[in-house]
């Protein structure tokens, strides 16, 4: 990436090897949050935290309905209880037009519109850094989720990242792209910072809004977009 796409081949360089390793880190999470190339079902908890986050294993509480999850969760893809043989859904219901919809959710347990089902939760919703269930689960319960997902930890000098190896060359665009945006004389150069980010949109999509980005974590699955090419 130096050599071939900065030109930076002179000591002592333009940009400094760890300032090339935070925008590469940067661009693996920008490529993620534009086409969820991290599909996890194995991970128990995101140790990365000061406390760890459950990921795809959640301990339930019976009663309880609002549970922290990893922040690092873009979507939750699928959720089944381990007593309960089906898929629990995303509710197409969200805040704040819940509470009109069903007034009792946040205080009961149980099942919402559903006959037979013996009493478990049949939908859930997510907000930054937790899931909710509704109703509440009404026993203890252990709730496993397939997710879409940030890496866990930042690559360094010494290691790869995350994502699949066959992405690693193209995630070279969007670093290339910030450091033609460092504001210097011998570096800034905004025609090849347009030239890179356009290229590695192309790879992986636009960056969706923030209205976007919730859109996606409202909506049932199956009637979701695919929001970029490698998405789904």
């Amino acid at each position: 990436m130096r050599e071939s796409m900065l030109d930076d081949v002179e000591i002592p360089y333009l940009w400094s090897d760890q300032e090339l390793l935070r925008f590469l880190v940067n661009a693996e999470k920008e490529a993620c949050r534009r086409s969820y190339l991290i599909i996890d079902a194995t991970t128990v908890a995101d140790n990365s935290s000061p406390t760890p986050l459950p990921v795809c294993v959640i301990r339930l509480t019976a009663g309880v309905a609002t549970y922290a999850i990893s922040p690092k969760i873009l979507q939750i893809k699928r959720c089944q209880l381990a007593s309960y043989p089906y898929e629990i859904k995303e509710s197409p219901i969200h805040l704040p037009y819940l509470d009109d919809e069903i007034p009792d959710w946040m205080g009961s347990s149980g099942t919402v519109g559903t006959e037979g089902t013996g009493g478990y939760p049949v939908r859930f919703f997510t907000e930054t850094g937790s899931i909710t269930f509704v109703k509440a689960p009404p026993v203890d319960d252990t709730a496993y989720l397939v997710v879409a997902r940030l890496p866990l930890t930042s690559f360094t000098l010494e290691t790869s990242p995350e994502i699949d190896e066959k992405y690693h060359i193209n995630i070279c665009d969007w670093a290339a792209h910030l450091a033609f945006m460092k504001p210097d004389s011998d570096t800034f150069n905004k025609d090849l910072a347009v030239y890179y980010e356009a290229r590695f949109t192309k790879n992986f999509g636009p960056l969706p809004d923030a209205y976007s980005e919730q859109m996606r974590k409202i909506y049932l699955q199956r009637a979701r977009m695919r929001p970029v090419k490698f998405g789904s």
